[in-house]
């Protein structure tokens, strides 16, 4: 095997831990490079090596191996401000319950997810060879959700009609429940064992029906002619690179691909790593790649609509039952969500947004120039930055610099005193999600007849029909009428002006502004 891996000198020696997702990297590398015979040798020789160690090491665990984490008292203690501020203006009557409830849900669930990011770098600082950081991050025994539950906090919990209960469970496994968050606990790791013997069967029961419906779905020809595809642009700025790969690889293209004159790649040529690597480079706009959606077959598929085979690398083999395998990965898991639900015992997991936190006690600084008032979803004031903007705290002895990104809110005023771990900024969800804008138009009507002027300059709108002139300033539209009476035009203008006494009006308009002559 040495002298085989010598010889291939674009494969990387990794001097590293490697974990669970860089193992599945380097055997889909191997099996690249060897095929699955030679692959299947290396990995017998990999389980055997990981079994000889797992032995030698024979890892224990006590309770003194759970360590908790130093910066709970900050978190717990801001949280409990922040609800004690909310439960002021729920009593004063400027926050509805409903939205006090979402509110404390949001605040100790965000409360809770920093602890869950603080746990792993705790491990690694204090103790790299802890047994529950082994067992757990390199997926052998446990989870972060249950190591956070061991020497984080609890978090909120589920009550048995499902919904949650403010108050959270600040202790963890290892410092131990106190009465009242025991019984709330209840809760939840009685509801997860009941789900566990009622929802498996629906689990089940949802792959059968998924089974049934894809289950003539086979792979019958090898192409069947068809001149469709879907159009994929390999420069977009807004899908990452590595989720462009996964929706490529194993792919067939629909259609030839030119660099000017020259051809690159062919009809009907599967998508390997090369190739894409290729296409990056090149910059190409867009390909066409087949689908299961575009094959001209609707009771079967063909190979080179549905592609590579994830098994082996290669083209789908015909008489495969493509249809079978799909419904089983639909529904495969959702008996795993079922499970989990009875090892996290109830505990609550829910999106929110992500916050900046002071690193340290100190007057925070920033330039008051790139931000903007503004207030966040709860109607709080903020102020939201369009770009980096990098705020300094300033402590007695060390200056602290600390990057918020675009389009956040700092939830602090300038030369305001900041406490360590307090939030700073809230990162808004969905910031790099697609930012898609239509255009519509909005006509204002005028209330009278008569002559009318505008103050600044117009120009004429050649894309519409008719006479449309634009303003793009802020419009002052100076009217002159005889009579009240309302118009059924938009706007109504005159080449003569009206000799008789009138009264003026004034009309002020925003921007970008069509004036169309009837």
């Amino acid at each position: 095997m040495e002298v085989l891996m010598g010889e291939r000198a674009d494969l990387v020696f990794h001097n590293k831990v490697i974990g669970g997702t860089a193992i599945k990297r380097l055997i889909s590398r191997l099996i690249d490079h060897f095929g699955m015979a030679y692959t299947s040798h290396i990995l017998d020789q990999v389980k055997t090596l990981g079994f000889r160690q797992a032995t030698v090491t024979s890892i224990s665990l006590g309770v003194d191996d759970l360590l908790t984490i130093p910066s709970k008292g900050w978190l717990v203690q801001d949280a409990e401000q922040q609800s004690f501020i909310l439960e002021k203006h729920h009593h004063y009557g400027n926050v509805h319950a409903v939205e006090k409830l979402r509110q404390s849900i949001e605040i100790w669930y965000a409360t809770s997810e920093y602890l869950r990011q603080e746990m792993s770098p705790n491990f690694r600082m204090t103790d790299p060879l802890n047994p529950v950081h082994i067992m757990s991050f390199s997926g052998a025994r446990g989870n972060a959700s249950q190591v956070h539950q061991l020497v984080g906090m609890r978090g909120l919990m589920s009550d048995p009609q499902g919904q949650m209960i403010d108050l959270p469970i600040q202790s963890n496994l290892r410092e131990g429940l106190s009465l009242t968050e025991y019984i709330i606990s209840c809760y939840g790791a009685r509801k997860g064992v009941v789900d566990t013997a009622v929802r498996t069967s629906d689990a089940g029961y949802l792959t059968r029906r998924l089974v049934e419906v894809v289950q003539h779905i086979v792979v019958r020809r090898v192409d069947c002619g068809t001149i469709r595809g879907i159009s994929i642009n390999t420069q977009n700025e807004i899908m990452p690179e590595r989720i462009l790969i996964q929706t490529l690889i194993g792919r067939v293209l629909a259609d030839n691909i030119y660099i000017g004159s020259r051809c690159i790649a062919i009809r009907n040529q599967d998508i390997g790593i090369g190739l894409i690597n290729r296409l990056i480079n090149f910059q190409t706009q867009s390909i066409s790649i087949r689908t299961p959606f575009t094959c001209r077959n609707t009771s079967w598929i063909c190979r080179l609509c549905y592609g590579r085979s994830p098994t082996h690398g290669n083209l789908v083999e015909l008489g495969e039952a493509v249809g079978i395998i799909a419904g089983q990965s639909i529904g495969e898991p959702g008996t795993q969500l079922t499970l989990r639900t009875f090892h996290t015992g109830g505990v609550f997991t829910g999106g929110t947004a992500e916050h900046v936190r002071a690193p340290s006690n100190g007057k925070i600084r920033f330039n008051q120039d790139l931000v903007y008032p503004t207030r966040t979803r709860h109607g709080h004031p903020a102020f939201l930055s369009y770009i980096d903007l990098y705020v300094t705290i300033e402590s007695d002895d060390i200056l602290h610099n600390v990057r918020i990104p675009p389009k956040s809110f700092l939830l602090v005023q300038n030369n305001q005193y900041v406490e360590s771990e307090q939030v700073i900024a809230e990162i808004r969800a969905g910031t790099y999600t697609l930012n898609l804008k239509e255009k519509v138009r909005k006509y204002i009507y005028s209330n009278s007849q008569g002559e009318m002027h505008w103050s600044t300059d117009v120009y004429h709108a050649s894309e519409f029909n008719g006479v449309t002139y634009i303003s793009y300033q802020r419009q002052v539209i100076y009217g002159y009428y005889r009579e009240s009476r309302v118009s059924g035009v938009t706007y109504l203008f005159h080449s003569s002006r009206i000799k008789t006494k009138c009264t003026p009006i004034l009309v002020l308009l925003e921007k970008k502004l069509f004036l169309t002559l009837f």
